[in-house]
């Protein structure tokens, strides 16, 4: 679909932050796949060329929208709720800003961070270090808490967009899963497939883990520093 020229007069002037902008907003609509140089430009009204006057290159546009995404999120003060109320809100900020924008988990590691990003990261050590948090295990724990950002959002992306294969999936697990033989399991797929099975409210499976790694930490922590 080609968009019809917009009269010059008419048409309000390309820049950088309005190139990016739009390119988020056709990516959270039609996803990467949705998303070239070409058919950005037609969905400003533009020609191809003009773009490359903002933008050097598709690299350079994912990355700019990559650092636009990660400007949603607000970065936490720590002197307010402490390190690890901090830690906790800034890591369910970046879940819910990638829910929004399901593109841009996949192509985050690929792309080298904007302003936005360092200081989320920056953001993300510092409050580690304000927890006491040192050598190995404040490094540690940024990849423990980064990878479950990253790794839990993918997953609940893909299940909740599987095109059907999650029913074809249980239809399978019917017919082949011996339940005497792996009755824990079956019991698990059970959870999933219903979820009033278990009795009682479920918790946010995404806080629930992130606590977890949050209580290992504190554990690790007063291991090597015993608090006093």
């Amino acid at each position: 679909m080609t968009t019809a020229p917009v009269p010059e007069g008419a048409r309000t002037p390309l820049s950088r932050a309005r190139i990016l902008a739009a390119g988020v907003e056709l990516a959270d609509a039609q996803g990467l796949a949705g998303l070239s140089m070409r058919r950005l430009a037609a969905h400003l009204g533009f020609e191809v060329m003009s773009l490359y006057n903002h933008v050097a290159s598709k690299q350079d546009l994912l990355e700019g929208m990559l650092d636009l995404v990660a400007a949603e999120v607000d970065l936490p003060d720590p002197g307010t709720v402490g390190w690890r109320d901090a830690t906790r809100a800034l890591a369910v900020a970046q879940h819910a800003g990638l829910l929004r924008h399901r593109w841009a988990g996949p192509v985050s590691t690929d792309h080298f961070p904007g302003p936005n990003r360092w200081r989320i990261m920056e953001t993300t050590l510092a409050l580690l270090a304000a927890g006491g948090f040192d050598g190995h295990l404040r490094d540690l724990g940024y990849h423990a808490i980064t990878l479950h950002i990253g790794g839990f959002t993918a997953q609940q992306i893909a299940y909740e967009t599987d095109g059907g294969s999650t029913d074809t999936m249980y239809a399978r697990v019917d017919r082949e899963l011996d339940a005497a033989a792996h009755p824990l399991m079956a019991d698990h797929i059970r959870y999933h497939r219903d979820p009033g099975h278990t009795p009682g409210e479920r918790p946010d499976e995404f806080r629930f883990v992130l606590d977890l790694i949050l209580d290992g930490l504190e554990r690790q922590r007063d291991l090597v520093d015993p608090p006093r």
